[in-house]
């Protein structure tokens, strides 16, 4: 047992838990987008970038003490901004004053990939809260199916930097191949929290040498975007320091403890199961749009509306969490949870 903490609490360990957690999040970033890259090969090959903001996040959580809902809403936009700003340069597209990329990235990223399907489905798995789990899998499930039917719009399936991406034509799944597409990957955000159990530890502390390869490596890329878009390095400094504002001040009132000590601990394998309604809903929705089969002017309203509330919320939910950090509103108590007790925080 003291072998296997100690594998747990060094450097192995922290990489095996970073890459866990970027597999998981990625279903939420990539899988519940569009499913244009459905194997599992394509999904490592996603992975061995993702990690990039998996590790960031996580380092900035321990590092400012993060411990609940409103605290953990100012290092999830950093998930968002990382895999969008330095790891592709998608959030500059709009311009370096439209915040329109960065509000719906920190919604979709950092809200649904990361708080929820990672932060929020492990907090769920050790409180043992297996309704409630199941509730918000058949939400995430519900959501997914509808969102998957917009890619059926030319413009998506035809989008010549997604063939691009893809590498050759895509292919519209039918309901059975959508459904084990679902069932596929629901089992990958499984998976990746039975085994998140074994290597989660009481404290994440990267060394030195780990941080200096993380920041290098990306500041590297974020200069190499620079390149191609002038405004992408001011534009990341300017949104990446309102953030680390907020962490500052939150840390000011933070608790002892953070989310690595607070949800530490082996992951109920019997919790797991409640997951399932989140690839059944997935699939059932998209049948029954299959069947119906809506307009694409129905399809477009559905696509624009979600990024429409996506970034207005995503760009709310930040503001609101900023402004609580400096009144020592952030900080849940020693004990707390992050979801189940929503007024904490």
């Amino acid at each position: 047992m003291d072998r296997l903490r100690e594998w747990r609490d060094g450097w192995l360990g922290r990489v095996v838990l970073v890459l866990l957690v970027a597999s998981t999040a990625a279903v939420g970033s990539e899988r519940m987008f569009w499913f244009w890259s459905p194997g599992l090969a394509d999904h490592l090959v996603v992975v061995s970038v993702y990690w990039l903001p998996a590790a960031i996040t996580l380092w900035a959580i321990a590092r400012y003490r993060v411990s609940g809902w409103w605290s953990l809403l100012l290092a999830t936009p950093l998930y968002a901004l990382v895999t969008e700003g330095v790891v592709t340069p998608v959030t500059y597209s709009g311009g370096p004053f439209v915040p329109v990329f960065p509000a719906w990235f920190a919604f979709w990223h950092g809200i649904l990939a990361f708080g929820v399907l990672v932060i929020g489905v492990r907090q769920l798995l050790m409180a043992r809260r297996w309704r409630l789990l199941a509730l918000v899998a058949t939400g995430l499930g519900v959501f997914w199916g509808v969102w998957s039917t917009t890619l059926w719009l030319p413009e998506n399936v035809e989008d010549p930097e997604l063939l691009a991406d893809h590498g050759g034509a895509l292919t519209v799944l039918d309901p059975a191949a959508f459904a084990q597409y679902a069932i596929t990957f629901t089992v990958v955000v499984a998976l990746g929290h039975w085994l998140m159990g074994f290597v989660w530890p009481t404290a994440f502390e990267p060394g030195r040498w780990s941080r200096r390869i993380v920041a290098g490596l990306a500041s590297l890329m974020l200069v190499v975007w620079t390149f191609a878009v002038p405004w992408a390095l001011p534009m990341f400094v300017a949104y990446a320091a309102l953030q680390w504002w907020g962490l500052r001040r939150h840390e000011r009132t933070a608790p002892t403890d953070d989310l690595f000590a607070r949800l530490a601990g082996r992951t109920p394998a019997v919790g797991l199961l409640a997951l399932a309604p989140m690839a059944a809903a997935a699939a059932l929705v998209y049948w029954a749009l299959w069947a119906v089969g809506p307009s694409h002017d129905i399809l477009r309203t559905v696509m624009w509306t979600t990024i429409a509330v996506q970034a207005v919320a995503g760009g709310v939910i930040s503001i609101i969490a900023l402004r609580r950090s400096g009144r020592g509103r952030t900080a849940a108590p020693d004990g707390h949870a992050v979801f189940v007790d929503a007024t904490v925080g």
